[in-house]
């Protein structure tokens, strides 16, 4: 059963809630499971979201790290969780309510050195006519022992410059931790001494749409 910790927000820190043990422990191995057989299919990941001027490609200087979007029987598994879970999140991070229309999802693997720039996760411009995203989610898992550092999420505060303000929150194995799409947010390197694939920090970034 997860264990819900909302965070309540300070000055003007955005709200964002923890829930660790999200997957039950055969959901989480069968996910481990299916990454580690399945390495050739991530490919260079592509920024999307705030980054108007390089939306869809690759961009080393923003996101090295490797992604994939279809993650088999899994993603249907890992969507059906999360979409059920939605009214919490609703609930616990105190947005205007609203009816799911799609969940987006990739699974990443951070690998040394990788690192995401600060950004949101909504369209802007002519990208927003298609998509309207309103909660974001990531899913932290990784193989046992582990084997990396670093890779905390750092939540930006409201009305603030880039370094006035902010939350890091460290990965944890098998915890969820979601936010309101719009805040800004990046995510700080990653240290994998083995550079091993299998030892990578893996997350599932998850987008609610409205």
């Amino acid at each position: 059963m997860e264990e819900a910790q909302y965070i309540a927000p300070r000055t003007c820190m955005p709200p964002h809630s923890l829930y660790r043990g999200f997957l039950d422990s055969v959901t989480q191995a069968s996910l481990l499971a299916w990454v580690m057989e399945n390495e050739t299919k991530f490919e260079t990941s592509s920024v999307s979201g705030s980054f108007v001027q390089t939306d869809g490609r690759h961009d080393p200087s923003l996101r090295p790290s490797l992604r994939v979007s279809n993650f088999g029987p899994m993603r249907q598994c890992f969507a059906k969780r999360l979409l059920d879970f939605v009214p919490t999140l609703i609930a616990d991070l105190r947005v205007t309510p609203f009816e799911p229309s799609n969940v987006e999802l990739e699974l990443v693997a951070n690998n040394d050195g990788a690192f995401f720039k600060r950004h949101i996760d909504t369209f802007v411009g002519d990208a927003r006519q298609t998509s309207d995203r309103m909660l974001s989610a990531v899913y932290y898992f990784h193989a046992e022992p582990k084997a990396f550092a670093g890779g905390a999420l750092r939540l930006y505060s409201f009305g603030t410059k880039e370094h006035e303000d902010f939350a890091d929150v460290q990965p944890e194995q098998n915890m969820l931790l979601a936010f309101p799409s719009w805040v800004f947010h990046e995510v700080l390197p990653v240290s994998c001494p083995s550079k091993r694939f299998s030892d990578s920090r893996f997350n599932v970034n998850c987008w609610v749409h409205r």
